[in-house]
């Protein structure tokens, strides 16, 4: 695996977010290790802050192992949450998220079946999605909203509460 440029705490999140989200990481020991075999030496004391910092918690997957979920996974990969604002410029939509959110958030757009989107770039707490249509980032951005908006209403919806 290539090895990353981390100069920033906030990037080395973002890369935290990135394995939590992509590898079963069950511990901290396994956080260090993964970072090493990313180039990036931290102590356990490092990762367990960090794991902290993004609301990392100990949890059930959807195949039933115990690891580190973030809270964007707590309900779906899409979770509307993470998108606090949008701005367009030409075929260029700026979505900003929480910090260290802008991996899962690209992510969840990477994979989804949004016909204008051609890919997307995530820093920290920004992502610039690319539209296919030369003006097309503001419907870039409806089309976004309406993907993520789908995805409180079925999470919404599947949740009932047991009478006792």
């Amino acid at each position: 695996m290539a090895k990353r440029q981390v100069t920033t705490p906030g990037k080395r999140k973002s890369v935290v977010a990135d394995l939590v989200a992509r590898k079963v990481i069950d511990s901290q020991e396994a956080l260090v290790a993964a970072l090493t075999d990313e180039g990036i030496v931290v102590t356990q004391a490092t990762a367990s802050r960090d794991l902290v910092e993004l609301g990392a918690y100990r949890g059930k997957d959807k195949r039933g192992v115990v690891r580190y979920l973030l809270p964007a996974e707590q309900f779906s990969t899409r979770n509307p949450d993470l998108l606090l604002s949008a701005k367009a410029s030409g075929n260029i939509a700026v979505l900003r998220t929480p910090p260290g959110g802008a991996q899962l958030l690209a992510s969840a757009l990477d994979h989804s079946e949004l016909k204008s989107l051609l890919g997307t770039i995530a820093g920290d707490d920004t992502v610039l999605a690319i539209s296919a249509s030369a003006q097309g980032g503001a419907r870039l951005i409806k089309e976004i909203e309406e993907y993520l908006s789908e995805a409180r209403v079925k999470s919404s919806g599947s949740t009932q509460i047991k009478k006792r």
